[in-house]
């Protein structure tokens, strides 16, 4: 058993969440439960459903990705967000969001665990993940292929680069756009989760390859990461909820 404000202490500290400049959603503790916390559930998203299983899993607390408290278009407690606090009012279940904080953390995040779990040797920072090198250079079918078996996900690609890959960049979820740093930073493959109408044609014009692995698929790690380093700091229980959307 651990006292939440220990735990939100420390995530707070330990994901830089006062420090990292997030334009879409707030991060940190955005609903407040019970203060005792006995068991965690780590989720990509916070929804009705990712509630329900917390509560059927007796979770006092559930870490998301997706916090429901958006930066850019703030909304009254209705709809979707009122049967959400309804549950968590019930429960006492706590919530806390990390966004970008948790897609460009060094040790946990999203694309940190991307690159190891590819092999890329890192060699810098790229938006809101980072860009690195292959071992060796792999043809774009084989690391697709690749892709899709450790991420279980189906690829979406726009194969207008070169058809052997060595530098790639990773950065998860909806950063389809910056395909365009990936053209002026040259890089071969850039890797996300979503594409779009724009985005091929930037990608077709530019002679770049975009491989797009779902925006789920590509957001799970740093959460499993997290997940980890939370059950060893504080000995809780720690359940991971997997509701993927397939996109």
């Amino acid at each position: 058993m651990a006292k939440r404000k220990d735990i939100v202490k420390f995530l707070d500290e330990f994901l830089k969440i006062e420090e990292i400049d997030d334009k879409y959603l707030h991060n940190g503790l955005i609903f407040e439960g019970k203060d005792e916390v006995k068991k965690i559930a780590f989720a990509v998203d916070s929804s009705v459903d990712v509630i329900k299983a917390a509560r059927k899993e007796k979770a006092d607390m559930i870490i998301v990705h997706h916090g429901f408290l958006s930066k850019i278009s703030p909304f009254p407690i209705t709809n979707h967000i009122k049967k959400m606090v309804k549950l968590l009012v019930e429960s006492d279940i706590s919530v806390y969001g990390a966004h970008i904080p948790l897609d460009v953390h060094e040790k946990v995040g999203n694309n940190a665990e991307l690159c190891r779990m590819f092999g890329v040797s890192v060699k810098g920072k790229f938006t809101d993940g980072y860009w690195g090198n292959l071992k060796e250079e792999t043809g774009l079918k084989d690391l697709v292929k690749d892709i899709e078996t450790r991420l279980d996900t189906r690829c979406r690609v726009f194969d207008f680069g070169k058809k052997k890959i060595k530098s790639v960049a990773f950065v998860s979820g909806g950063a389809q756009y910056d395909v365009l740093d990936a053209l002026r930073k040259d890089i071969d493959c850039f890797v996300t989760g979503e594409g779009s109408h724009s985005t091929y044609l930037f990608a077709k014009d530019g002679g770049i390859n975009m491989i797009c692995a779902g925006h789920y698929a590509t957001e799970t790690l740093g959460l499993k990461a997290l997940m980890k380093v939370v059950d060893s700091k504080f000995g809780v229980d720690t359940v991971f909820i997997d509701m993927p959307t397939g996109l």
